[in-house]
């Protein structure tokens, strides 16, 4: 009798710690998504157009290892707010993107409109280019401005700005 007891719990132990060690996910979609997102080049700061008081300016961007970034910087000489005509700041920055698949850059920007491009060239030879402007203003017409969009939305249009600012 104590013998059949033992040999039933140690099966019963042994069915029941099979069973959690089994278990198994299918869903191989988020690791896929991830890879494809490691692949592209992606650009950290500045993450959408802005409008900046400071001239000095880093850019950092991820790629994945071994893709050669080139940031190129225009800035506006046209005097008409109507059509733009950029002409390049400085000879083009290229980085060799390493292990940490990160990379840097400090610029110094003009008071203007200021067009930064990042060109991006992987190791199987896709290209890929991100555009971002960045308008550098006084810090009193960077005030002035921000006071006017305030006054000229409405209060659920600021809130959905906040909410939404991965969106941009």
């Amino acid at each position: 009798m104590m013998k059949k007891l033992i040999v039933s719990t140690v099966v019963l132990l042994i069915i029941g710690g099979s069973s959690a060690v089994v278990y198994g996910n299918n869903d191989t979609s988020t690791a896929q998504e991830a890879k494809v997102e490691q692949e592209t080049l992606k650009i950290l700061t500045p993450n959408r157009n802005i409008v900046a008081s400071d001239r000095n300016m880093v850019l950092s961007f991820t790629a994945p290892e071994g893709t050669t970034v080139t940031i190129d910087v225009y800035y506006n000489t046209s005097v008409a707010t109507s059509k733009q005509n950029y002409v390049a700041a400085y000879d083009p920055i290229e980085i060799k993107v390493g292990a940490l698949q990160r990379g840097w850059a400090e610029v110094e920007l003009r008071k203007g409109l200021n067009k930064i491009d990042f060109t991006a060239v992987y190791k199987d030879g896709r290209e890929d280019t991100i555009s971002r402007t960045v308008e550098v203003k006084d810090i009193d017409d960077v005030k002035k401005q921000v006071e006017q969009s305030i006054a000229s939305t409405s209060s659920t249009e600021r809130l959905k700005s906040i909410v939404n600012t991965e969106n941009k």
